[in-house]
């Protein structure tokens, strides 16, 4: 039976080569959580963390304070749009996902992290840079730079536009965060991002949107078969604690 197919100088997976990697990729996880077993569930976590995320922002502090207190495990990471990185978990290829919201799945364990307003994102000579607060009308008349389909950014703009008799139109379609903030920054269009991933940009402006409330919830996502793995255990700690860290700071009194 083929499992591969060449293509140039590149070899890919054919069909049945795909379903049999998710059946392997099962066996294995499951080989690993009968050796922590064993082996007691107060390990310290080694080996290798397999993480994923939505965008680099949220997850790099917690790799920071996982890597300082775990030195014995690393991380192999991977960015991609969430619907990507959720497959990927589902399919174990993946032991943690770094998510803007996560759909209602039973198999799925979520820590909460926080949530953030997302801006629109224009170019710093726009006229409507000049506005504190953008109106929602406004920007549903401007040419829009989205990312792609599957991109948690861009459905999260379109429903809450949407809830406001809204609908939006893509002007131009970029695969990726970084292309859209070049799209941006070169005069092609506003666009929208999370204020927690916004970076200082003198090329570029953000401003919090009027008459359409737009948020972004993020999560530590993995599969609740496997929350009990000593590596992936730890990591959901640390979630957690950072979470606690910032609802403290950002209660009132």
């Amino acid at each position: 039976m083929q499992l591969f197919r060449r293509s140039g100088r590149t070899i890919e997976l054919t069909l049945l080569g795909a379903e049999l990697l998710t059946y392997t990729n099962r066996a294995f996880a499951a080989q690993q959580e009968a050796a922590e077993l064993l082996q007691g569930t107060s390990r310290v976590p080694t080996g290798t963390l397999r993480l994923g995320a939505d965008g680099p922002f949220h997850a790099m502090p917690l790799i920071a304070t996982f890597s300082a207190r775990h030195r014995g495990a690393r991380i192999r990471m991977t960015v991609g749009n969430a619907q990507r990185v959720l497959a990927a978990l589902i399919d174990i290829r993946l032991d943690i996902a770094v998510l803007a919201r996560v759909p209602g799945d039973p198999q799925l364990h979520a820590v909460p992290l926080w949530h953030d307003p997302v801006h629109v994102l224009l170019p710093r000579d726009h006229p409507l840079a000049r506005l504190r607060t953008v109106p929602a009308s406004l920007i549903a008349q401007e040419r829009l730079v989205m990312r792609e389909a599957g991109s948690m950014t861009r459905e999260t703009v379109e429903r809450a536009f949407a809830a406001v008799d809204l609908p939006l139109t893509p002007w131009m379609e970029v695969e990726g965060r970084e292309a859209s903030r070049e799209a941006i920054a070169a005069g092609l269009g506003i666009g929208f991002m999370s204020a927690g991933e916004l970076t200082p940009d003198p090329r570029l402006a953000s401003r919090p949107i009027g008459g359409c409330r737009v948020e972004m919830d993020e999560y530590v996502v993995c599969l609740r078969e496997r929350q009990r793995l000593a590596i992936v255990r730890a990591f959901l700690d640390i979630a957690a604690e950072a979470s606690r860290a910032r609802r403290a700071v950002a209660a009132p009194g």
